[in-house]
């Protein structure tokens, strides 16, 4: 049996217990504001065309580069050298480099959907018709066919 009045005070919790909570209850909110902070929607910066002005550009002279490029590309795929979707996919390379080097249009490093919401909607026209051949499992598309796309597209530059 207990000793005295049967009457005993509530127990006192050290201060410590009260810090430590607050502390964790802090840091699950400034948890959960990082994550937020982090994984916000960043908001890209239109992408310019490069200023290569001081450049000399002779366009009929790069047509031609090009085109021979093109060319070069379908013979590839004639010999056996290159599979359709590799065809496809330097084409889509080619076209974008040949708008960078005609006009600074940093289309090299820009997605199809980069090239939509640009100006440059014949370039992105261009570029979408090559990706079925590209990325599609089996290789229905014509390599012909995309290497007309391709040559059109270089000699109606402007």
């Amino acid at each position: 049996m207990p000793v005295g009045e049967g009457f005993f005070p509530p127990a006192q919790y050290a201060l410590v217990w009260g810090v430590l909570a607050a502390v964790i209850i802090l840091a699950v909110v400034l948890f959960y504001a990082a994550v937020l902070w982090f994984t916000r929607a960043q908001e890209k910066p239109e992408a310019a065309p490069a200023d290569i002005s001081w450049l000399p550009v002779d366009t009929e002279e790069l047509r031609v580069k090009y085109v021979d490029q093109i060319d070069r590309i379908a013979v590839d795929h004639r010999r056996g050298a290159l599979t359709g979707r590799a065809a496809h996919q330097q084409l889509s390379l080619l076209l974008r480099f040949f708008a960078f080097e005609a006009d600074g249009v940093r289309a090299p490093n820009m997605t199809l959907s980069d090239l939509r919401a640009s100006a440059q909607l014949p370039l992105a026209d261009a570029v979408a018709r090559f990706y079925p051949g590209a990325f599609e499992a089996d290789e229905p598309r014509s390599v012909e066919q995309a290497v007309d796309t391709a040559r059109r597209m270089v000699r109606s530059w402007n």
